[in-house]
């Protein structure tokens, strides 16, 4: 095909995002957008050229239009359906993370996807930055014991973000990034241990009407092949931020230092070297997904859905950690 015909489910900030990199190619022709909010997907309809057609009832979407491929880009909360009409319908597609906030259901789309061959990807951005790749071809043949990680800030302004009930919370919705940079970089996890605790925000104080989140975390994972990753989590922060969110790996001969999305530095015997993230790692999932739906060949992806599945269960077990205070066998 020429061109690949492509709909959005959800027009809010991250499908912008993702509309940004595919309108800087030349082989996408947009056919629909449906959003809840009229606006939002009418206005990308008016990014787009004005030719598609604006939609808030995705059902109504599909009965009229026939796409290549779809975005889905909703809240945590509202999967499920969708996919499972795409899946009936023989539409590949891209979903944001967390792909659902109940692992039985997304074990249940990836497996009806699978059976009728659908071509899927999950939305792990960072496992297309280039200097991920330098720190993961860096460390492949090295001895690695103890890594550290953090991605601590503030609350995202998204009503649905501050509930356990439509986002997971922040480790699920948000750094489920660096838990699945965990699994990319050093394998398989075989045990999580997490603690969490609240008091910090003030739910009224801080403007945020709903807030039931936990306010920060620690996470302990054992890999099968024994590197212990500890990773932080937050979401307190008000003043006096500005500490590298991120990884740092340590070998016995080199740590990796990994500044998130911005640089990778490592030091070792030879000294320093470092190097910065020069580009938008979306604009390649974008073109490798894209290219996907045109050659038939997803093994480019680097997140098809079936992959993305297991970093999903790393952070919902996080979160069944906390509720009992046990360790979870994985």
């Amino acid at each position: 095909m020429d061109k690949v015909k492509i709909a959005f489910i959800g027009c809010g900030g991250i499908a912008g995002w993702h509309l940004s990199h595919l309108l800087e190619q030349d082989d996408v022709e947009y056919v629909g957008f449906c959003d809840i909010i009229p606006e939002r997907a009418e206005s990308f309809v008016q990014r787009t050229g004005g030719t598609a057609k604006a939609y808030t009832d995705f059902r109504v979407m599909l009965e009229e239009i026939t796409p290549d491929a779809v975005y889905i880009c909703v809240p945590p909360h509202v999967h499920g359906e969708i996919e499972f009409a795409l899946i009936d319908r023989n539409i590949p597609f891209l979903v944001e993370k967390p792909m659902a906030l109940d692992y039985e259901l997304a074990e249940k789309i990836c497996n009806a996807a699978e059976e009728k061959g659908i071509i899927t990807a999950v939305g792990f951005q960072d496992r297309y930055l280039g200097i991920i790749e330098k720190a993961k071809e860096y460390i492949k043949d090295k001895q690695i014991g103890l890594v550290t990680g953090s991605w601590v800030g503030g609350i995202p302004g998204v009503w649905w973000w501050r509930k356990m009930e439509t986002s997971g919370g922040q480790i699920v919705e948000q750094n489920i990034h660096l838990f699945d940079m965990a699994r990319y970089l050093f394998g398989e996890p075989a045990r999580i241990y997490a603690s969490a605790g609240k008091g910090i925000v003030d739910p009224e104080a801080a403007g945020v009407p709903g807030y039931d989140v936990d306010d920060y975390s620690s996470a302990v994972i054992t890999f099968k092949n024994g590197v212990i990753v500890t990773l932080l989590t937050g979401c307190y922060i008000v003043e006096g931020g500005g500490m590298h969110n991120g990884l740092n790996i340590y070998c016995p001969d080199a740590t990796i230092e990994y500044g998130l999305r911005s640089f990778v530095r490592i030091r070792d015997k030879n000294g320093e070297q470092f190097y910065k993230n020069e580009f938008d790692s979306g604009i390649t999932e974008d073109k490798v997904f894209i290219n996907a739906i045109k050659t038939g060949d997803p093994s480019a992806i680097r997140s098809p859905y079936r992959d993305a599945l297991k970093t999903l269960r790393l952070v919902l077990a996080a979160n069944e950690s906390i509720a009992t205070g046990k360790p979870v066998d994985l």
